[in-house]
């Protein structure tokens, strides 16, 4: 089951590994790293002491406040979220 605002992929990921979210960075302030999901665009928040959570991309610029560098650096057409 999907959690809210990601797809059945990037959601089953945590569970069966399949699928991947892209790393996009890791945020020592929030100690955290920020993924975003290569099928539906979601961000992700992997904390170092909480489980994985889907996060808006405002709070993902709080966290990687170079997002969007980061992003284009990867090369990688995302689809819009």
């Amino acid at each position: 089951m999907a959690r809210p605002g990601a797809c059945e992929i990037c959601s089953a990921f945590w569970v069966t590994g399949l699928g991947r979210a892209e790393t996009l960075g890791v945020s020592d302030e929030f100690m955290a790293e920020i993924r975003r999901c290569r099928h539906c665009g979601a961000y992700w928040e992997v904390g170092a002491f909480s489980h994985p959570k889907v996060i808006t991309r405002a709070q993902a610029t709080r966290e990687l406040p170079d997002l969007d560098r980061l992003e284009q650096g990867l090369g990688i057409a995302f689809p819009l979220s």
